[in-house]
């Protein structure tokens, strides 16, 4: 598939250039995945996610769970194991947000039940969210449809015409299973209208009322019971006033099952799904032929409208968390896509202003108006005109380039010696990414208690061991560098070995068996071979996450400083024969606290440490 990049320079450029530059290569592709099915959890909502998601990532367990210095452990002989990892539960404690456990959905098609069982919240998301008409269900396909207007969202909805009825189904699906949800309100100019396809927007002086919806954030008159179809305006903030009358509980409150209102979908890239559809003050698009399209909206135009509606939205629902601006990619929140010229890579960037003014505007209210800044991730290294997200071994066999592209695309998450060489990296920053560590320092110094989130991920792979790797090598990531929210983003593919990873760290056993709520040190020498991640809750248990990136069997010798001494480990494993998590052993640990660990090529395990 051409990247968004190729297809925008052939159909419309604004005035002054090429639309979004280099840096729009390698847009993730957010079309409908596969369908799965609409359960409840079967296990319910875990213990550690009993208090979530108010307290601190960084607040430590109460003292009662902590135990006195413990003796150290074993060691191992040389030659008995290939590398030795140190794990201390009393060092580095710091509480895993469960918001990191999240998955999107298009239209409500979740995932299987298995998976279900170990996902935290949902996001309603891509491109069709910028064009949503909650009071019909109707919403623009933009390139897919050749921006025609339909009703595929609403497709599997039981009363598809109902106003609302696309999210009230998946809050209500979702509170029934203890599950939070994010719903992207619209902040575009203009949503769908009624069904239509040939629609006339590359022809001067075309009707856009006939076909589109004019959008505006707050409604100045009171709201309706049941929205009016016949005025020509769909009001955002009464789509917010609509669901939570739908329910007889507070959606908005805080709990496992809280509603989280999201501003929008990559608003950085409205003008490039939806160009007839912007009003805004910057460049004119216009197509190959000179016809004027629409106007960017522009990055300081969205940071007003961000600030007018998440005091909106704190008016009517003062619990409810804002999260925003859900950025597509870096040039999205450097230079909103290279039409501000005063950012630079190296100076400030537009992310640095935005939070500045919404700090500003929050603190002269007394109100905060952002609670997580929140942005997509896809690795962007090229094979072959295919972005490493994108590559999927059942189109083709990987090459070995590109399976390492895959494996070693977390580190561009954290890690300052590892260069995914991409455009990013290449172009923008001239080196290394350790984007989240960039992220969360200049979201400290804008706006300090602000969380961070990533809710659209994607490893690529899909059909290969490595997708199932890199998963729980991201999760593992977001658990220790304590961002608040991730959710993967289920790419259009066979999604068995990215499941499965996310099924190792959330319900490995197929009962509820998961990576602990507590992250604590990890001492591990190796980062292009291997990763390893620990978290105890309790002292009498401890996880531990091994994923051995490698072609060959690999002995890991585990040490676990801690109080209790542990005699007994379970291991559940994913590997190249196995998408889904298998019990490999109930063993015996011999040695005082620690164990030799065997692991195959290409897998990850889970194993448990149990103490009497």
């Amino acid at each position: 598939m051409p990247s968004k990049r190729f297809v925008l320079a052939a159909m419309f450029v604004p005035a002054a250039g090429l639309l979004g530059g280099a840096g729009v290569l390698g847009l993730a592709s957010c079309g409908t995945h596969g369908a799965g099915s609409e359960t409840t959890n079967p296990l319910g909502p875990s213990p550690e996610d009993a208090s979530w998601p108010d307290a601190p990532e960084t607040a430590a367990p109460p003292e009662a769970s902590r135990t006195p210095p413990p003796i150290p452990p074993d060691t191992f002989e040389e030659g008995v194991v290939d590398v030795v990892t140190v794990v201390n539960t009393n060092e580095e404690r710091r509480r895993i947000s469960p918001l990191i456990y999240g998955m999107n959905t298009v239209r409500g098609d979740l995932a299987p039940p298995d998976v279900l069982a170990g996902v935290s919240f949902v996001r309603r998301g891509a491109d069709r969210a910028n064009s949503y008409n909650w009071e019909t269900n109707a919403s623009n396909g933009s390139f897919a449809t050749g921006w025609g207007n339909d009703m595929l969202l609403a497709g599997a909805l039981a009363n598809p015409t109902a106003p609302g009825e696309l999210d009230r189904s998946i809050i209500a699906t979702n509170i029934a299973a203890g599950r939070g949800t994010m719903v992207p309100f619209v902040m575009n100019d203009y949503v769908a209208g009624p069904p239509a396809s040939n629609i006339p927007f590359t022809t001067p002086g075309w009707n856009i009322d006939q076909y589109f919806r004019r959008v505006e954030l707050v409604k100045p008159t009171p709201f309706a019971a049941t929205p009016d179809l016949n005025d020509g305006v769909v009001y955002t903030d009464e789509h917010i006033d609509f669901l939570r009358h739908q329910f007889q509980t507070d959606i908005f409150a805080s709990g496992s099952s809280q509603v989280m209102v999201g501003t929008d979908n990559e608003p950085d890239l409205f003008d490039f799904n939806y160009p007839m559809l912007q009003r805004g003050a910057g460049a004119a698009i216009v197509d190959a032929s000179g016809v004027v399209l629409g106007h960017r909206v522009t990055g300081d135009e969205f940071t007003a409208d961000f600030l007018r509606f998440a005091q909106r939205v704190k008016q009517m629902a003062p619990n409810a968390p804002i999260v925003g601006p859900d950025h597509y990619h870096y040039d999205g929140w450097t230079s909103w896509h290279s039409t501000m010229p005063q950012y630079t890579d190296d100076g400030r960037w537009y992310m640095d202003d935005f939070l500045a003014e919404v700090r500003a505007r929050s603190e002269a209210i007394g109100t905060r108006l952002l609670d997580t800044w929140d942005f997509h991730w896809y690795p962007q290294r090229v094979f072959g005109g295919t972005y490493t997200w994108a590559i999927d071994n059942a189109v083709r066999p990987m090459t070995d380039a590109e399976i390492e592209a895959v494996l070693q695309g977390p580190r561009s998450y954290w890690d300052p010696e590892f260069d995914e060489h991409s455009w990013i990296t290449d172009d923008h920053l001239h080196g290394p990414a350790y984007i989240l560590t960039r992220l969360l320092n200049r979201v400290e110094a804008g706006y300090p208690g602000t969380k961070l989130g990533v809710t659209e991920y994607f490893p690529g792979g899909c059909s290969h061991v490595s997708s199932a790797l890199a998963t729980v090598d991201s999760l593992g990531v977001f658990g220790r560098m304590g961002i608040h929210m991730a959710a993967m983003w289920p790419h259009k593919c066979d999604l068995r070995y990215p499941y499965g990873g996310f099924k190792l760290v959330r319900n490995a056993d197929g009962n509820g068996l998961r990576f602990a709520g507590t992250s604590v040190k990890v001492e591990h020498p190796e980062k292009a071979p291997s990763s390893v991640y620990a978290a105890s809750d309790d002292a009498r248990e401890t996880t531990v996450l091994v994923i051995n990136k490698t072609n060959a069997p690999r002995r890991f010798g585990l040490r676990i400083y801690n109080g209790m001494h542990f005699t007994e480990v379970e291991v559940h494993r994913i590997d190249a024969e196995h998408a889904d998590p298998y019990p490999v052993t109930r063993d015996a640990v011999v040695k005082y606290n620690a164990y030799a660990y065997e692991a195959p090529a290409m897998s990850a395990a889970l194993l448990v440490f149990r103490a009497p």
